[in-house]
């Protein structure tokens, strides 16, 4: 080869590289970015953070795996901590909704879903700014999983079904909260929890899907209604 077209040749060689380099780049679609998903910090827990809204914890009431096969009852549950002045919450599930619930003071809710039917991401947070992307601290993270129907369900999840189904007896009332957090080894959010957590039973409806609270009608109370430092009511956990 004439030593003079060297140059041109390897100019030409490293072109073609960082064409195709970059060609691949571009070609990360929607598949590569949900895979991505799964690299995200899983945490069933958020909150603690300096910002008066966003230091409200939240504890997801899953397995510590942080992934739970929900099975054919379709209920979730997530514990809510104190707050100067409760703020929404909005709960994320994956491609099937995304809600924005009423503000309620400390308690748990326990929430009836669509059946999962896949894999998919659930995200709780407080709304503290005027929209969803407003938020900086990370929010309370967990793969929720279908059920597997040639595999009997994981121990983990059935110890939190039979909690949930617990809870399920329990709403409109109340439930001890050291038992309950040591059910979910959640123990160390203990510090200024009522010793009685309320119960809040509440369905995600497509119907209140991508905004819409609850209605007004709805037998839970307010904040305003009930704050934090109220008298709760007194109830035997089930067995």
């Amino acid at each position: 080869m004439d030593s003079a077209a060297l140059p041109s040749t390897i100019s030409l060689a490293l072109a073609v590289v960082l064409l195709t380099n970059l060609s691949a780049g571009l070609s990360i679609p929607a598949a590569a970015a949900r895979d991505r998903t799964k690299s995200f910090p899983m945490n069933r827990e958020s909150g603690g953070s300096r910002d008066p809204c966003e230091s409200r914890r939240l504890a997801h009431l899953v397995p510590t795996s942080g992934r739970y096969a929900p099975g054919s009852g379709s209920t979730i549950a997530l514990l809510e901590g104190t707050a100067p002045r409760p703020t929404p919450l909005v709960v994320k599930l994956g491609l099937m909704g995304e809600w924005t619930l009423a503000a309620r003071p400390t308690g748990v809710r326990l929430l009836t879903i669509p059946a999962v039917s896949r894999e998919l991401l659930w995200e709780s947070f407080p709304l503290c700014g005027a929209d969803i992307e407003g938020a900086t601290a990370p929010p309370a993270r967990t793969w929720l999983e279908p059920p597997t129907p040639s595999a009997a369900p994981r121990a983990e999840d059935r110890q939190v079904t039979d909690q949930l189904r617990i809870l399920a007896r329990a709403c409109g009332t109340s439930v001890a909260t050291a038992p309950l957090l040591g059910a979910f080894a959640l123990q160390h959010l203990a510090e200024g929890l009522p010793a009685q957590l309320p119960v809040r039973c509440e369905p995600l409806e497509a119907s209140i899907a991508s905004g819409s609270a609850p209605s007004s009608s709805s037998q839970i109370s307010t904040a305003e209604e009930r704050p934090d430092n109220a008298r709760l009511p007194q109830q035997n956990q089930g067995p």
